[in-house]
């Protein structure tokens, strides 16, 4: 029986030794770290030192480059998700090779994507989108959707690799067609993609589950994450001090929106303070009680899958503009909240 993810153990041999490299540091997400031995085993099999990150991943905007050049690592070896070009250009960012294993899923769609159909049996033009565990089966969901009737569009836009591909900060491609189509079908495991698939587009959107072999709606779900954001943005609206959270993981760094944000308060009358930081938790956030909410300039699903865990609003920059006055809460949902 193949292994549910590949691993692509040939290339990381290859890449090895293709580099002359000695000291190899390997970022996973948090499904694959039960790999971790198999994983330094072949690595130094290779003739290099594993040394595995043991902090939280959450994509390729979660690059350990500052990490790898602290301990002289020769490559990062980055598990589980696909070059982006959103940061690839910026300056002052170390310089360490980076070799991307995308993980592919060895299971089958069919089951789930059938299991679609009847979800999508209202809606005749089908947006298809996929992360990119999934990529690879994405043209036989559009030949399953075809001979069921549909219309398929796969929408492809700058900065995603792959057509269809969504991430979940990034729904662009989906966007891109989203005129096109009266609903979604979104194939991967879990909520979390599909849910940022509604929220970003407000089409009718099926989960197609092959992990589980079934497919699920997840509008009604989503509603609720909007309604909660506007309870958020309602409460931030009266605060007088904020915190303004910039981002430090290499994607995630955005000091330009963070300081016009600042100045945008500012005007206000209000206060508004920046704090740098990796890790966004409740538990750091509690350290500040004078603060009566946040803005997020780093990942949006901090504020909007997460919103429950923290005490404050937490709200990305999009909201906090609804909440100080400079756009309308109408005007965010019509254009997405990602």
């Amino acid at each position: 029986m193949p292994a549910l993810f590949d691993l692509e153990e040939d290339k990381l041999r290859s890449e090895i030794i293709r580099r002359g490299a000695r000291m190899v540091l390997v970022q996973l997400p948090e499904g694959l770290k039960p790999k971790t031995p198999h994983i330094a085993s072949i690595i130094e099999g290779s003739g290099a030192l594993a040394i595995i990150s043991a902090d939280p991943c959450y994509g390729a905007c979660d690059l350990a480059l500052y990490e790898a050049e602290f301990i002289s690592a020769d490559i990062i070896v980055h598990y589980g998700h696909a070059e982006t070009a959103f940061f690839t250009c910026k300056s002052g960012l170390p310089e360490i090779p980076i070799i991307y294993i995308e993980a592919r899923a060895n299971v089958p769609i069919r089951e789930a994507v059938e299991d679609a159909l009847r979800q999508l049996e209202p809606w005749r033009r089908i947006g298809l989108t996929t992360t990119v565990q999934h990529i690879q089966s994405i043209k036989e969901a559009e030949e399953i959707l075809r001979e069921a009737g549909k219309e398929v569009y796969i929408g492809r836009s700058l900065g995603l690799k792959y057509p269809g591909q969504v991430l979940g900060c990034n729904y662009r491609n989906a966007k891109s067609i989203r005129s096109l189509v009266d609903a979604f079908l979104f194939i991967g495991g879990g909520r979390f993609h599909a849910l940022g698939l509604f929220l970003a587009t407000k089409k009718p959107t099926v989960a197609a589950d092959p992990f589980e072999g079934r497919a699920y709606r997840v509008d009604g779900e989503a509603e609720k994450i909007i309604h909660r954001r506007w309870m958020d943005i309602s409460e931030a609206s009266k605060a007088n001090v904020w915190g303004i959270i910039l981002g430090l993981k290499t994607g995630q760094f955005n000091m330009e929106a963070a300081l016009k944000i600042k100045n945008d308060i500012e005007q206000l009358g209000k206060k508004a303070v920046l704090l740098a930081m990796r890790e966004v938790t409740p538990e750091a956030l509690l350290e500040f009680p004078e603060i009566e909410a946040y803005v997020n300039t780093a990942c949006p699903r901090i504020s909007l899958y997460d919103s429950r865990k923290f005490p404050k609003p937490v709200l990305t920059i999009r909201e906090t503009n609804v909440a100080i006055g400079k756009a309308s809460w109408n005007e965010i949902l019509e254009s997405g909240l990602i």
